[in-house]
């Protein structure tokens, strides 16, 4: 079973947002341009019950979201299985609680139903039709969580935590001692592509038998090269979540900062800390400048599978997100900027 955890603020990724188009072995007879995502709203359904009678809405919640509800208390909210002792409790103070249930108040005035999010998803998800013809199309799902988690995936399932996209300027945020590197991005537009790169993730998921900075670079440059097919129209700024001088830095600095990463050894460097500093979410990549974003050297991975992608023409997306050969698509791309 195929199962993603991420959470892009916290981690290095984001929250869960669930749209509800539900597998079904129809679906890959259907016309990727008739395809239309509607995220189903756990979060409407969660507290529209009443806190007084948990039985029956432990009850009702499991009957209509069946595994996601128990992904939901056992992972997201780490309150345990719905058979535990004390269970019942738990959750009820979940429900209770005066800043869930505050955020979840924001959430319905940001995000009506049917919205615009159901729109820009369904977009997304016709182009990857149209790339990838098998491929199944996930459940999706809206959840609040108590600002636990952004975006979460599992077999079959994307999920929405829109209360981690309330925007920059939340009080929650900042109460909550959220980074102004990552509240940015918290808001409704950043949405569609924090979905569409977890389910790249999941969907394609790393591997290789060595593990070093260049082999995450190149993968994580592959995904950002899938996202932007999916939303071919949207600006890079959003897509990557960087703002216009971070990427103004990228473009400007993309040499010397190749010319860093090989002259210091960096590439074949092994060790976590290595790879997470410059892979990672983060007000600036350190050893490139505080003018420069995080995740600097996955644009550079970007920039590598591009180069790659122009010179064999005949490749196809599905081609590239089955390619695991990372040290080939170096060589092949002729990268030398």
């Amino acid at each position: 079973m195929k199962r993603k955890f991420s959470c892009l603020y916290i981690s290095g990724l984001f929250i869960m947002l669930m749209a509800g188009c539900h597998p079904d072995p129809s679906d890959r007879q259907m016309p990727s341009s008739a395809l239309r995502v509607t995220v189903e709203r756990f979060d409407q359904d969660l507290f529209a019950g009443d806190p007084g009678n948990m039985d029956s809405i432990i009850a009702f919640l499991q009957h209509r979201y069946g595994s996601f509800f128990e992904l939901f208390t056992r992972r997201i909210l780490s309150i345990g299985d719905t058979g535990s002792p004390g269970f019942a409790q738990r959750f009820q103070s979940f429900l209770t609680n005066y800043d869930n249930y505050s955020a979840y108040r924001k959430v319905q005035q940001l995000y009506p139903r049917p919205g615009k999010l159901d729109e820009k998803l369904s977009e997304a998800f016709r182009q990857y039709r149209r790339y990838f013809p098998d491929k199944k199309v996930p459940r999706i799902i809206a959840f609040v969580s108590g600002f636990n988690y952004s975006v979460v995936s599992d077999s079959g399932l994307l999920a929405i935590g829109l209360d981690k996209y309330l925007g920059p300027e939340e009080e929650y945020y900042s109460r909550y001692g959220i980074y102004n590197y990552l509240r940015m991005n918290m808001h409704a537009d950043k949405i569609p592509s924090d979905c569409m790169r977890l389910w790249a993730e999941t969907e394609f998921a790393y591997n290789d038998s060595v593990n070093n900075l260049l082999t995450r670079m190149i993968y994580e440059g592959k995904i950002m090269f899938f996202v932007k097919a999916m939303f071919p129209n949207d600006p890079d700024s959003l897509l990557w979540g960087f703002s216009g001088p971070q990427m103004e830095f990228c473009s400007r600095n993309e040499k010397q900062m190749w010319t860093y990463l090989v002259e210091y050894k960096q590439l074949f460097l092994t060790d976590r800390f290595t790879i997470d500093k410059y892979t990672l979410e983060g007000p600036f990549t350190s050893d490139f400048s505080q003018e420069s974003p995080g995740r600097a050297a996955v644009w550079i991975g970007y920039r590598i599978v591009e180069k790659y992608m122009k010179k064999q023409r005949s490749l196809s997306l599905e081609d590239l997100m089955k390619e695991d050969d990372y040290q080939k698509i170096l060589n092949l791309s002729g990268y030398n900027p």
